[in-house]
């Protein structure tokens, strides 16, 4: 057999390892998505499809192994046949109790288990196709790329037609990213920037979309405290689904487009200004932005994990328009990505160094994510929490492009964060993004949240 080339963790890899290495709860290694279908699927085709689809990408074929206490990798050229459980549930509540054992049970990476594939009847009549991935091979918009395989393969072996055309090798992106991050490490430039993104501005507030009167977070505010408590790393928590419907969304295109603002700056922006607002008009906050950093055709059209975080300190001018804020950081974010890649963990350090902050408390709120895909209007794309989660909130909004509509997953700490909490911050923010647009000369003091 031919010598594989073994490959460290991508920088995308690494940060996932280091949830997951620094905690009792090894779910958080996990991501459950699925697709749900009201057409009829025949389960035993659709088992085929999905064992070409991890012929055709390589990220599922990668094999984990531990070399003097590191974790290493390389792709295998084939993964033995997969039989997959087709599972019928009458009732919600019992789908809900299979979720519920389903996503405690931490996958098995290290021993070649990256994805778990089930097939569902589900009690409403649809037929449902479920993924738990580990989060080191794939990322949300890689999921999505599965998916998409999935069904395009299914249909042509249905049909008898020539199977589409194969997603772009992850392996080569790997080796890119690798290679890119140890240029960065040589270079000191990215290191001066973020000691002088940190040098000059005052300590930033936590911004938690529950809001000031938190009983936990009013202990932390008496002792004069910026950051929240991490509660042992990671704690419970649990998804909830919201949506910004089409006019909403195609509004915010309308202006972005007018106004040569990125969708996703907009909307991140406006998502963590609402909880600035909510907490008291906080002046500043170091928010989380999740990166796609899918910028080359083959990287868009590769699977894997590409996804890396970047903190976005954010100052809010009250006293400005909306629209000097908005034109203000987009011209910083604009800078702040040039650095997209640079270590997490001694960003970390100076962070704590330069406020003299616990190595226990986040100033992260909020970890936004803003993933568009084409969702095909014949199926159902859902998000389901893993139950464990190192930040107080994470925000993932899926961008339908064909209906210009957005599901938005709002992952948070149940300690802290209640549905309630959930759904009355998911109508500020709406109310905020109509007021804006509305009339983008808005000062920021005189935005309503209710």
């Amino acid at each position: 057999m031919k010598e594989k080339i073994c490959y460290e963790l991508s920088p995308s890899q690494d940060v996932s390892y280091l949830q997951c290495r620094y905690t009792l709860f090894k779910r958080v290694i996990n991501i459950l998505t699925s697709i749900s279908l009201s057409e009829d699927v025949d389960f035993e085709l659709m088992e085929k499809a999905f064992n070409r689809v991890v012929e055709r990408n390589d990220c599922l074929r990668i094999k984990f192994f531990k070399q003097k206490g590191k974790l290493m990798q390389y792709f295998e050229d084939e993964r033995p046949y997969q039989k997959i459980p087709v599972v019928k549930y009458d009732t919600k509540e019992q789908f809900d109790a299979f979720i519920a054992k389903y996503k405690k049970r931490a996958i098995d990476y290290l021993h070649g288990k990256v994805i778990e594939p089930h097939f569902i009847k589900t009690h409403d009549g649809k037929n449902m196709v479920l993924f738990k991935v580990c989060h080191l091979v794939l990322d949300v918009y890689g999921l999505f790329v599965i998916f998409m395989d999935l069904l395009n393969v299914y249909n042509a072996l249905k049909n008898g037609t020539e199977l589409p055309p194969q997603p772009a090798s992850f392996e080569e992106v790997i080796k890119r990213d690798i290679e890119r991050h140890y240029d960065m490490r040589r270079e000191t430039k990215h290191a001066e920037f973020f000691k002088d993104m940190l040098s000059d501005k005052p300590e930033p507030y936590y911004t938690g979309i529950h809001g000031p009167d938190n009983k936990i977070w009013q202990k932390k505010l008496k002792h004069h405290h910026r950051g929240m408590k991490m509660f042992f790393i990671h704690n419970d928590t649990e998804a909830y689904i919201h949506t910004i419907d089409s006019e909403l969304t195609t509004r915010v295109l309308d202006y972005c487009k007018e106004n040569q603002v990125s969708p996703a700056n907009f909307f991140f922006y406006t998502c963590t200004l609402t909880a600035a607002l909510l907490n008291n008009k906080a002046r500043n906050a170091l928010p989380l932005s999740l990166c796609n950093c899918r910028i080359t055709p083959n990287e868009k059209s590769c699977a894997g994990s590409k996804v890396q975080s970047i903190a976005c300190y954010s100052r809010y001018n009250y006293k400005k328009s909306f629209e000097e804020n908005i034109k203000r950081f987009s011209a910083s974010q604009a800078k702040l990505y040039m650095h997209v890649g640079f270590s997490d963990r001694e960003f970390e350090g100076m962070l704590h160094k330069a406020y003299r902050s616990s190595l226990l408390e986040t100033y992260y709120s909020i970890a936004f994510s803003f993933v568009p895909m084409e969702i095909p209007e014949e199926i159902d794309f859902d998000i389901y929490s893993n139950g464990k989660g190192a930040l107080p909130g994470y925000l993932i909004q899926l961008f339908d492009t064909k209906t210009n509509s957005i599901r938005m997953a709002y992952d948070v700490h149940t300690k802290t964060t209640s549905e309630e909490h959930v759904a009355r911050f998911h109508q500020m923010y709406k109310n905020v993004l109509n007021q804006v647009l509305e009339n983008p000369q808005i000062q920021l003091r005189d935005l309503v949240l209710e």
